[in-house]
């Protein structure tokens, strides 16, 4: 009896260590990730697939949510119908990087759905600073046909990029990035 409750405590203890070590996770078309306490692009994932995943588990992923996974000319992303909903770049077969675009709207959960309007990339607008604070850095870029603009969130992994040109402004995306290290 003494060496099965030994058992059983040791069980405990092992099992709560792992399950502290477990990652906390957001499904960003389930749950608003701008309701978090704290928001790190590792944390998140886009129909399953998450910064860190490899090509194999993407497959998998995307099949198991619905969503369409093609290639082309070396540049994978994810469909609903004809509608392009994310971006996927990879490095050395890792997810490193998950663009959400305009499509995505109609699929994030809560108020993230904001960020992808046309107001958040300017200088200060009311819903960035609402649901994801004040940026590290806001950068524009100018050429001979329009400007970017960036805003970066680089402790957090996320980037809100907007276009302008003078053939027509493009939607905003949002980058979900690895993470800047901390100091």
């Amino acid at each position: 009896m003494k060496y099965a409750a030994s058992v059983f405590l040791f069980l405990l203890l092992v099992c709560g260590t792992a399950f502290s070590q477990a990652r906390h996770t957001i499904e960003i078309t389930r749950a608003d990730f701008t309701k978090e306490e704290k928001i790190i692009s590792t944390d998140l994932t886009v129909f399953g697939i998450g910064l860190g995943d490899s090509l194999t588990d993407t497959k998998v992923k995307a099949e198991r949510a619905g969503v369409k996974l093609t290639v082309t000319g070396g540049r994978y992303s994810l469909f609903d119908g004809d509608d392009e909903l994310v971006g996927i770049g990879f490095e050395s077969e890792k997810v490193v990087m998950l663009t959400l675009f305009h499509g995505m709207v109609k699929h994030l959960a809560g108020d993230s759905a904001q960020l992808l309007g046309d107001d958040t990339t300017s200088p200060d607008s009311a819903v960035r600073m609402h649901l994801l604070g004040r940026e590290d850095k806001r950068t524009v870029e100018h050429s001979s046909t329009g400007m970017v603009v960036t805003c970066s969130y680089d402790k957090e992994g996320i980037h809100l990029i907007r276009s302008y040109s003078r053939y027509g402004d493009a939607p905003t995306v949002l980058h979900l990035v690895l993470p800047a290290r901390t100091r």
